[in-house]
C-alpha cells in the first residue's frame, strides 16, 4: 500500500509543479493513471482486475473509433457478464504471477547479500549501528566483539573496551 501511496503522491507532484492547492482536482486523472497501467509484477492493470475489462481512455470517447463506432449496450453488457465469469481465474493467475515476480526479486536480492556467522571471541569487525544524524557522519560504529551467540546468525555484543552493547545484533547488519 504504502508503495501504491507513493507512486498516487509523485504523480501528483508531477501534475502540480507550483500550484499545490489544486491537489484534489488532479487527483481522479492521476488515479485513472495508476489504475490502466500496467504492473510489471502482475501483467495486468488494476482496472482490468477489478471490472473484468480494459478501460477505454476518456480521450477515445469523444472519436469515432472502430471500437466506439461498433459499440452495442446489450452485446457490451453480456460480454461483461461473461467477463465476469472468467474474473476470478484472471485474478488467480495474476496472484500467481505476483507470487513468483516477488519470489524472483526476493532471490536477487539475497544473491548480493554475504552469509556470515561469527564465533564467540572470534572475530572484531565494525556494525551498522546509526550514529549522529547528518550526511557527512559516519554511519557505523566499532570495532566489536561477539561475546555471546544467541541463535545462528543473532550476537551478543561488546565493545573492544569491555563495554555491552544493548541489543542484540543479526549477522546481516554487522
Amino acid at each position: 500500500m504504502e508503495a501504491a501511496n507513493k507512486i498516487i503522491f509523485q504523480g501528483i507532484k508531477k501534475r502540480l509543479g507550483e500550484s499545490k492547492r489544486r491537489w484534489t482536482e488532479e487527483l481522479p486523472w492521476v488515479l485513472w493513471a495508476y489504475k490502466t497501467t500496467p504492473r510489471s509484477s502482475i501483467g495486468e492493470t488494476p482496472f482490468r482486475l477489478e471490472y473484468g475489462t480494459d478501460a477505454l481512455v476518456p480521450f477515445v470517447v469523444g472519436f469515432k473509433s472502430y471500437r466506439t463506432k461498433v459499440y452495442n449496450m446489450e452485446d457490451n453488457n453480456f460480454g461483461l457478464r461473461e467477463n465476469v465469469d472468467f474474473l476470478e481465474k484472471e485474478r488467480e493467475a495474476s496472484h500467481q504471477k505476483n507470487k513468483k515476480y516477488l519470489l524472483q526479486t526476493a532471490q536477487y536480492h539475497d544473491s548480493g547479500i554475504k552469509k556470515r556467522s561469527f564465533g564467540v571471541r572470534e572475530r572484531e569487525f565494525a556494525a551498522s549501528m546509526p550514529t549522529r544524524q547528518g550526511k557527512l557522519q559516519p554511519n557505523w560504529e566499532g570495532p566489536y566483539k561477539v561475546v555471546e551467540v544467541i541463535r545462528k546468525k543473532t550476537y551478543k555484543l561488546e565493545a573492544l573496551a569491555g563495554e555491552a552493547i544493548k541489543n542484540p545484533w543479526y549477522a546481516s547488519c554487522l
